[in-house]
């Protein structure tokens, strides 16, 4: 049977909204209660329809303008076929075409969509053309406790421990709080003295079965003593990982681990979410072929399931796991990297930013006790609710023909 051709392809802005106001982190200022993503709906000739998110291209690879995005989506999909975009043997894809692996090196993120594509004509689950289930569900952390404590002085570190108590009560089973703040905000020991009260709060609060990671978006960068002090205050709170404590840098990572040695913390080290190099920055390759780190974490959306394929060899042979950043990408974001999880060995847990329900129908792909459920469905499995969306969100798509 021959390709479907791609006849319809639209772009739409869809909120998504956090579920409480997000302060700063180390180095940027609040991002406040509301995101977008930018939803690509590319349909075929037969009537199948696989979903985008183009957020990451608005933000880096483009123009920023939606102009431009209408312009790639009409060069790059409309008028092709399915099977111009991937090679599949044997149920899995093992790899681009020449054309389309020219295309996603720009535009990684476009790979996501061509896998929804491709299973969907095929009739299969993304799952399958990355190689199959590994797991029935997915574990998820709360990635939405910033510097709320500066936000909201008043209550001080007592307000990151109520959003973290809304955290347990929604079933989340671990969770990652910003620190850093001496990097910015606060003077650097007293940033280091918060962010300790902070996590030993959150970890009486939690109580010893729910995992606490810990993101310095670089905050301690040049303060590999006061990050010392904060690894050693904070043993008690037996915290899952360190991530991005400091910038990338050999001679910086061997130091935290010695620190971690000398004081016995046994947290994984993970970092890479700025890393926009293909398939990986020189630095983040040496760090992970020395062991120098033990998780690696490029955005699931923006690199694409084509370019985190290629990681993912990488990382392999170290034994370092794939801990893929998520934030900003709404509800889609979340089952793309849902989909990864499910079919990487290597996987720890997808960031999730507890986006409210916005355009997507309800499925099987449920959340409980701190993991999301797999369900079979094809592709992606994500589906709009056409009543929702035209009821709220169509008056501002964009839509081009063939």
């Amino acid at each position: 049977m021959a390709s479907q051709r791609i006849t319809e392809i639209s772009v739409t802005p869809i909120p998504a909204y956090f579920p409480h106001e997000i302060g700063r982190n180390a180095f940027r200022w609040s991002p406040g209660t509301t995101g977008v993503e930018w939803l690509v709906r590319a349909r075929t000739e037969g009537g199948l329809e696989a979903l985008g998110n183009a957020m990451r291209h608005l933000w880096v690879d483009g123009d920023g303008s939606v102009e431009s995005l209408v312009r790639l989506l009409r060069e790059v999909l409309l008028g092709r076929r399915v099977d111009e975009f991937l090679h599949v043997s044997c149920g899995r894809v093992v790899g681009p075409t020449r054309e389309a692996n020219r295309v996603f090196r720009n535009h990684p993120w476009m790979s996501v969509l061509a896998y929804d594509l491709t299973a969907r004509e095929l009739g299969v689950s993304c799952i399958e053309l990355l190689g199959g289930k590994k797991r029935d569900r997915v574990d998820a952390y709360d990635t939405t406790l910033y510097f709320d404590d500066l936000r909201v002085p008043e209550k001080g570190v007592g307000q990151v421990v109520e959003e973290a108590g809304d955290a347990l009560k929604a079933g989340y089973r671990q969770m990652k709080m910003k620190t850093g703040r001496g990097g910015r905000w606060m003077a650097p020991e007293a940033g280091m003295r918060r962010d300790v009260e902070v996590v030993q709060a959150v970890r009486e609060l939690a109580g010893p079965d729910v995992k606490i990671m810990v993101d310095a978006n670089f905050g301690y960068d040049g303060r590999l003593d006061l990050l010392e002090d904060f690894i050693r205050e904070t043993l008690p709170a037996d915290v899952f990982w360190l991530e991005e404590m400091v910038k990338a840098d050999l001679d910086a990572y061997r130091s935290i681990r010695r620190i971690q040695e000398r004081l016995g913390s046994t947290a994984l080290l993970v970092c890479g979410e700025v890393d926009e190099d293909y398939p990986m920055g020189d630095v983040y390759r040496d760090l992970v072929e020395g062991r120098l780190i033990d998780g690696y974490q490029p955005d699931i959306v923006w690199h694409g399931y084509v370019r985190w394929n290629e990681i993912q060899r990488l990382l392999e042979g170290a034994g370092v796991r794939c801990v893929p950043h998520c934030f900003h990408n709404g509800n889609y974001g979340r089952r793309a990297s849902l989909i990864w999880g499910a079919a990487s060995e290597s996987f720890v847990s997808i960031e999730d930013e507890r986006i409210a329900p916005n355009v997507y129908r309800q499925d099987a792909f449920t959340f409980e006790n701190g993991s999301y459920a797999v369900a079979d469905a094809h592709g992606l499995g994500l589906e709009v609710d056409e009543e929702i969306f035209q009821s709220r969100y169509a008056s501002n798509e964009v839509k081009i023909s063939v």
